[in-house]
């Protein structure tokens, strides 16, 4: 692996359809969930000039179907290991059939897959033991957070420096108010084991501890709550209110949900 090159983000698949995000350095390459077809993943793949045999592993953030669809068909396929965490495991073998020993347990630090160093933390949402993660190379950092109804101060703090973020903007929350969920769903949505609404992100984004430059794709967006134009207006007048300079401080990025969205490190 050539030191100088790029980490890079690549989002195949956001939203409540199904979600994959590809993180590479070289020929080192790790899948952060897997909730779309594995005909779609190994195309995805291909599109982006990268081969299966360079998959280091699979990072589950949690069991629900959007994130795990194509799990099964993935490991029937490929001799892959799957990193999370035992309450998640269990619930996936509840919900498909998996071998068992694919599993490797995520506990507390970080571990290395080739040029990767993945440091997972906890989030908040309503799964058995929901995960983001770190992704480290050289002196660059990735960043994927989604699926949580907050941002704690711990994850605040793992959001520190990172050059390369994914972070949830689901929801506006006069669309999902006067929307056509059940009230029970929309109550989920919004509770502290939901999602973020796009001011939430924008929020993170102005709290962190942001390096000099950063990219962003604002992902997992609802198709019933949310849209592009309100993602764009809301978290782009809070930063800019906030003194953020977009262009050169912050590049916003995010698009439809089965669009790959890309996003690589850079040298400044």
């Amino acid at each position: 692996m050539s030191e100088s090159s790029p980490l890079e983000v690549h989002v195949l698949a956001s939203g409540s359809k199904g979600n994959c995000t590809v993180i590479k350095k070289g020929n080192s390459v790790i899948l952060h969930d897997v909730g779309i077809s594995c005909r779609r993943i190994v195309n995805g793949l291909k599109e982006l000039h990268i081969d299966m045999a360079q998959v280091e592993g699979i990072f589950v953030s949690h069991e629900h179907s959007d994130h795990i669809a194509g799990l099964q068909q993935l490991l029937k396929r490929f001799d892959l290991p799957v990193y999370t965490k035992q309450g998640t495991w269990r619930e996936i073998q509840d919900k498909l059939i998996v071998p068992k020993n694919r599993l490797i347990e995520l506990t507390k630090g970080s571990l290395t897959l080739g040029g990767l160093t993945v440091e997972p933390f906890s989030v908040s949402h309503d799964a058995a033991d929901p995960i983001g993660i770190n992704v480290f190379a050289g002196n660059d950092k990735a960043t994927v957070v989604t699926d949580t109804g907050v941002i704690s101060d711990d994850i605040l703090r793992r959001l520190d420096d990172t050059t390369l973020l994914v972070l949830e903007a689901n929801y506006d929350p006069h669309m999902l108010r006067f929307g056509p969920y059940q009230p029970f769903l929309k109550q989920r949505v919004a509770s502290d084991e939901g999602h973020l609404s796009n001011e939430m992100a924008a929020q993170a984004l102005l709290m962190m501890k942001r390096p000099n430059f950063m990219q962003v794709i604002l992902a997992h967006r609802s198709e019933n709550n949310n849209n592009a134009v309100l993602v764009t207006q809301t978290i782009g007048k809070m930063l800019v209110d906030g003194g953020v300079r977009i262009g050169p401080e912050m590049k916003l990025q995010h698009g439809q949900p089965n669009e790959i969205v890309s996003i690589q490190s850079v040298k400044r």
